[in-house]
């Protein structure tokens, strides 16, 4: 980050801090009288939500390149694996578009 965002993100930290301050809260638990505490917890709430967000994208959506190629002994003429033998009708892109 450059220095700027640096002293903007110190800022708007700051500014979070006194408004807290300045606002009067019905305190229901011993924690929430702790200067500063709101601000904490919804910063590591986001940071949470970040790297769960990433971890479930990388082991719960991501798939590897060859996700939706054939493995194993799959027959290439079965029509359930998605596969066409190109050798059964013609190659329209190299002999012009006439069977055979």
């Amino acid at each position: 980050m450059k220095r700027w965002q640096w002293a903007l993100l110190a800022a708007l930290v700051a500014g979070s801090l006194v408004a807290e301050q300045l606002v009067h809260h019905e305190h229901h638990y011993w924690f929430t009288d702790i200067p500063g505490f709101f601000v904490v917890y919804g910063f590591i709430g986001c940071v949470a939500i970040i790297f769960l967000s990433k971890w479930y994208g990388k082991f719960g959506v991501q798939r590897t390149e060859d996700y939706y190629e054939v493995h194993g002994d799959a027959d290439p003429h079965d029509v359930r694996t998605g596969v066409a033998d190109p050798g059964l009708a013609g190659d329209t892109a190299r002999d012009g578009g006439a069977d055979r």
